[in-house]
């Protein structure tokens, strides 16, 4: 069991990461929000490509990140079952959650948005944890599986995130009842960014394992 998750590991990253991004794209060309506005990362929140009655292909967008999330999950276990580290104890469980609960993010759209900003707040806070830690775990063993930049994009994502928690916790606790969207917004722009960091580095460390394999075949 263990072997073949180990072996599977590479694909489901990239085929999880892959399938997610090419939904997300798809999704947005056909988005036509509630005023007739196109899609933008600049001033619409990730979750708005999923909600139902106002994306025209949310169930495509909803379908990647259910597929996206799992493959998460799978991809951090298989991550686990390779270093068996101390750290590994701990991120792989934390992968795990944060790939479920970014499938659930697929399950509860927006349109419930009590469940939905729990779930989705699990995937981005655990997501980013546990790229955090499998980066310090791959640096600090110096894994040949993995090119030596990865940990670095790791790094970078966790740091996103937490200029992102700086501006997004202000915005959530605001109490303003404008209603009119920005022509630009920072807090859409890191959103955006620290998922793009999160499922980048899953799709480069999945890629970069896989043809280390196929090299050492």
């Amino acid at each position: 069991m263990s072997r073949a998750l180990v072996r599977a590991g590479p694909a489901v990253g990239i085929l999880g990461s892959a399938i997610f991004l090419l939904a997300s794209l798809i999704a947005a060309l056909a988005y036509s929000g509630t005023v007739g506005e196109a899609y933008s990362p600049l001033n619409h929140w990730v979750s708005e490509l999923g909600e139902i009655g106002v994306s025209a292909l949310a169930v495509v967008f909803n379908a990647g990140l259910i597929f996206g999330g799992l493959a998460l999950a799978v991809f951090m276990s298989a991550l686990g079952a390779v270093h068996r580290s101390r750290l590994a104890m701990v991120y792989v469980p934390v992968g795990i959650v944060a790939g479920v609960a970014g499938a659930l993010v697929g399950i509860f759209p927006m349109n419930q948005i009590a469940i939905h900003r729990i779930v989705a707040l699990t995937f981005f806070v655990l997501g980013c944890v546990a790229v955090g830690l499998a980066s310090i775990d791959i640096k600090r063993g110096s894994d040949a599986r993995f090119a030596a930049w990865i940990p670095y994009l790791g790094a970078l994502t966790v740091a996103i995130f937490i200029v992102f928690l700086a501006v997004y916790i202000p915005d959530l606790m605001s109490t303003s009842t404008d209603a009119a969207r920005p022509a630009t917004s920072v807090v859409t722009s890191l959103e955006w960014l620290v998922l793009v960091g999160i499922v980048g580095w899953v799709l480069a460390a999945s890629f970069s394992w896989w043809r280390y394999d196929h090299d050492h075949r």
